[in-house]
């Protein structure tokens, strides 16, 4: 899972179909159950879908311009272009099955 910050933000989506940008924080006790599971799906994906994550304490402007209100929160890109927020920790189970939606919407 790459780092990114809002420098590298517009060229999100530019190299896949879906990309999943994780908004976070240092301080953030959800958030840090949240890395490992996506450091996981990263592996399982490939390059099928990128992972990618931004702290919102270094980006604040790019957060608060997305709607990032609580973290952590998973935005999803398909093409570059954000089309859905999921807010809160989530298992990778609960993940992999949403994902596996929007890899489907893409291919149909």
């Amino acid at each position: 899972m790459q780092a990114i910050t809002s420098k590298d933000f517009e060229h999100i989506g530019d190299d896949t179909a879906v990309t999943v940008v994780d908004f976070w924080a240092t301080w953030c006790g959800p958030c840090k159950m949240q890395t490992p599971v996506l450091e996981k799906l990263d592996e399982e994906y490939g390059d099928r879908v990128k992972f990618a994550s931004l702290d919102v304490d270094q980006n604040q402007e790019l957060a608060q311009s997305l709607g990032i209100m609580s973290i952590p929160s998973l935005v999803v890109f398909k093409n570059g272009m954000p089309t859905e927020k999921v807010v809160g920790f989530h298992p990778k189970a609960a993940l992999k099955k949403y994902i596996d939606e929007k890899l489907t919407e893409v291919s149909a």
